[in-house]
């Protein structure tokens, strides 16, 4: 999962990938973007009372701590002063912590980057349809950076799998690692493709954590930087 470039935003519109929107952050950033031109610009109803710039600095640094995403599909640009990305949410999916194998997993992964792409009636979710102003939200192509997380794209199913069905995997059981020299274990590796790593008696199951860990710098990965890559993704998952 990687922030939307805002440089390659044709491609997006040409392939409407699903994408993750961070709504808590895209409303933080709104805030800070008004109240850092004047902190008078926002109000209270009575009496016109405002805070100052440090205090809501302060807010936003507390509300920042939590996060409201949801999955929707780029829509079209709108051209103006400052150009925004329409986008719709998608209302419902085939749950990842159902996927079998690694066959399955590619051919979600395909939809979810190109859901025009393939039969319909194999897409495992519901495009959006009868778009109107109040089923879609709109992004300032300037709140979208390197930096920030507020639309994501080049989504992956343990992504899924964590910011939007509770980290549930069935596979796994919630557990994240598995034997995959063990009975049930092994068939498990084999239907991922995935086996022991190094000396490891266990290995991070690839359905909610993923496989792009096969290698260091200098072949196959030691103990030890197996396990520091398995902490690293628990921590970008919010495991």
């Amino acid at each position: 999962m990687k922030p939307v470039d805002p440089t390659k935003l044709d491609k997006l519109l040409q392939d409407k990938p699903v994408l993750m929107l961070d709504v808590n952050e895209l409303s933080a950033n709104f805030i800070e973007t008004t109240i850092r031109r004047s902190p008078d610009f926002i109000t209270t109803k009575k009496g016109k009372k405002t805070l100052p710039l440090e205090l809501w600095l302060e807010i936003l640094e507390w509300t920042r701590r939590w996060s409201c995403n949801l999955l929707v599909q780029p829509q079209r640009l709108e051209e103006g002063s400052i150009d925004i990305i329409v986008c719709a949410e998608i209302p419902s999916w085939k749950p990842c912590a159902c996927l079998k194998n690694a066959s399955a997993v590619r051919a979600y992964e395909s939809y979810l980057d190109q859901p025009g792409d393939g039969p319909d009636e194999n897409r495992p979710f519901c495009l959006p349809q009868d778009i109107t102003e109040d089923s879609t939200w709109k992004i300032p192509v300037t709140a979208l950076s390197q930096d920030d997380m507020i639309l994501c794209g080049e989504l992956r199913v343990p992504d899924v799998i964590a910011f939007f069905e509770d980290g549930k995997c069935y596979t796994c059981g919630q557990g994240r690692i598995i034997c995959p020299g063990c009975g049930f274990g092994y068939q498990i590796a084999e239907s991922f493709g995935f086996y022991q790593v190094s000396g490891l008696e266990y290995t991070a199951e690839d359905l909610c954590l993923t496989d792009e860990r096969n290698e260091g710098e200098e072949g196959c990965l030691t103990d030890e930087e197996y396990d520091a890559w398995v902490q690293s993704r628990f921590r970008e998952l919010g495991y």
